[in-house]
């Protein structure tokens, strides 16, 4: 194990530095805590904790039993590694809920694969397989990793106890269609379920969680001779050899790195299994060396929490952050920027940022009558324009750079965390019913994804892990236009797409309303527009001056970039979508004054042709 972080350097308040590790899945969570040398010195176990399937002041209360049991309240850092933690959002999650129980801790999480991996091979290069009552594999050659699986129980888990649970069910209802329920096998499951009959097991099945499916790989390992359950077996190894195989292959192990840990689980527990288990993937994987791993992975979790504390206060010192920055370093490290993009910001964080400043015209505002109230924002807002104004010939380039790519098939995104990401949103969605164009032509992306329209999400800005893959997964490339929206020119999750949007060869173009933000893509492929909209009324609210620069601003970038591809006729929308009564009545003017028709005939012709103006006006 590589050596822990020294005592003064992580908690100086305490006499003894421990690191606290959990891991959880669907039928268990260990909770282990080591001290400076690695030693375990408590452990404790309890009831399942899969993030995806258990609430927040369940994992909570669960989380802070295990951590009392082993004295872990006060760690010097905490990692909780969970099946289910797989988004950069699930992070962001599981890191706030850590937060509550541990605030001055040094903080780590993600999935229970991260924390296996550590456990069984620390350093080293190799892939580790997780199979209890769902699987996952990852793989790592040097600076390259590599996961397959753990997509959960509906879409993945192919091979797990729950997968193989769920085959012998669907053989159980099977055995009873063929020969009643006079077979051996379905007699052992209902004995094993306590059940009586073959409909209660219906009703059974379709209430039954993960783990307890999962614990009918216990009836499948009795008769391992019958030709069906044998069959079950060898699909579950062949499944979970063949991800192990393919998990290699993407990160680039050659044949001298082929070692394959198999995690505590069903391997540890089932002779059979682990036998047909090393066969199989030695088949696939051709000169691998597969062990047993006795380390369980709440080791793992508290070496990865010891080693963010390590790294947190050597990348510190390397920067010379001062203590008031601290707060703002953790959060640029876990969200993925590190320390060199925005040193600067270390020490500051978004105090520099103009529209977090307090607004010197409203500082009596809880005072002021509603009139005057009225008057004080009308006032605030008109100095939007003159800011836009100053932007004009950065705006009109943005709009040279969207026509482009729209003329040659290219997209449009927008991209924003909270309000900005509402408003992109909005803009978006109007386009289709505006101009007629296809939906996918211009994109909206929220950080958070839909529930952020209408729920908080913010955490989800903090993310620029999860903005790099969002640009990812929705293919944003050459052809495209990425505009991203950060009033204080510094949201995580939009640098993170600007710059994997960038890399993937896309124009890309940071609106911000800081002209403080030092953030820059230094290439002729990234256009930044900073509009001096100054403090809000409410102070750091960027739903109000911020907010409605972004939505003229963005009015201007759809709306020209339609006109200059020809969507408008003199100042007419000729490729409307009319999908109601009052856009029947605005095609039919449309029709009217540019036919030199009346409005009666104009509807006449719409109504014939079932509205297609387009077709109408070619």
């Amino acid at each position: 194990m590589n050596s822990l972080p020294s005592r003064h350097a992580i908690h100086d308040a305490q006499s003894t530095v421990t690191f606290l590790g959990i891991e959880g899945g669907a039928t268990r969570t260990t909770a282990v805590l080591l001290n400076q040398d690695g030693v375990v010195l408590k452990r404790a176990e309890a009831g399942p904790s899969n993030l995806r399937l258990m609430k927040d002041a369940d994992l909570l209360r669960l989380w802070k039993a295990l951590g009392a049991a082993v004295d872990g309240r006060r760690a010097s850092a905490v990692g909780i590694f969970l099946a289910g933690c797989r988004t950069p959002f699930d992070r962001q999650r599981t890191l706030g809920l850590l937060k509550q129980l541990w605030p001055r801790a040094r903080r780590a999480a993600g999935n229970d694969a991260m924390s296996a991996f550590t456990a069984a091979l620390g350093e080293k290069d190799g892939v580790v397989l997780i199979c209890g009552s769902g699987s996952i594999v990852r793989a790592r050659h040097g600076a390259r990793s590599a996961q397959v699986g753990g997509w959960g129980h509906v879409g993945g888990d192919g091979g797990s106890g729950y997968w193989m649970g769920r085959e012998l069910v669907r053989l159980i209802f099977q055995r009873h269609d063929e020969t009643g329920a006079g077979n051996r096998l379905p007699r052992a499951v209902l004995r094993f379920l306590g059940l009586n009959t073959i409909e209660e097991m219906v009703q059974w099945s379709l209430e039954a969680p993960k783990n307890e499916i999962a614990s009918l790989t216990r009836v499948l390992f009795r008769y391992p001779s019958d030709p069906s359950t044998r069959a079950i077996l060898h699909r579950a190894v062949e499944l979970l050899a063949g991800e192990v195989a393919l998990a290699a292959r993407k990160a680039g192990l050659p044949p001298s790195r082929r070692t394959v840990a198999l995690n505590r689980g069903l391997a540890h527990h089932q002779s059979l299994f682990r036998k047909m288990l090393i066969a199989a993937i030695q088949k696939k994987l051709p000169g691998a060396k597969v062990f047993l791993s006795e380390t369980e992975g709440a080791v793992g979790a508290a070496r990865l929490a010891a080693r963010a504390a390590r790294e947190f206060e050597v990348r510190c010192s390397m920067f010379d952050v001062p203590s008031d920055g601290r707060q703002e370093a953790e959060r640029r490290l876990r969200s993925g920027l590190g320390l060199r993009d925005q040193p600067s910001v270390l020490s500051r964080g978004l105090s520099t940022a103009l529209t977090e400043q307090r607004n010197p015209r409203t500082m009596d505002l809880d005072r002021r009558s509603i009139p005057r109230l009225v008057k004080t924002m009308l006032d605030e807002e008109s100095r939007t324009l003159p800011a836009i104004r100053r932007q004009v010939r950065s705006i009109a380039r943005a709009i040279e750079w969207i026509v482009r790519s729209l003329k040659h098939g290219g997209r449009l995104f927008y991209l924003g965390a909270g309000t900005s990401g509402r408003i992109g949103v909005l803009d978006a969605s109007e386009c289709p019913p505006t101009f007629g164009c296809d939906p996918k032509q211009v994109q909206g992306i929220i950080a958070g994804g839909l529930r952020a329209l209408h729920q908080s999400i913010e955490s989800a800005e903090d993310d620029a892990a999860y903005g790099r893959q969002t640009a990812c997964d929705r293919g944003i490339g050459k052809r495209d236009v990425l505009v991203g929206i950060a009033a204080s020119g510094s949201t995580p999750f939009v640098l993170g797409a600007l710059k994997e949007a960038h890399h993937r060869g896309a124009k890309t173009i940071l609106l911000t309303f800081n002209p403080h933000s030092v953030f820059r893509i230094p290439h002729s492929n990234f256009l930044r527009i900073a509009i001096a909209t100054g403090p809000e009324v409410v102070t750091g609210s960027t739903r109000l001056k911020a907010g409605t620069a972004t939505k003229l601003v963005l009015n201007m970038f759809s709306t020209i970039a339609m006109i200059r591809l020809g969507k408008v006729r003199s100042n007419l929308m000729i490729d409307l979508d009319p999908s109601c009564e009052k856009l029947h009545d605005r095609a039919a003017r449309i029709y009217s004054a540019l036919k030199k028709v009346s409005p009666e005939e104009a509807r006449r012709r719409l109504e014939k042709r079932k509205w297609n103006l387009h077709a109408l006006l070619r």
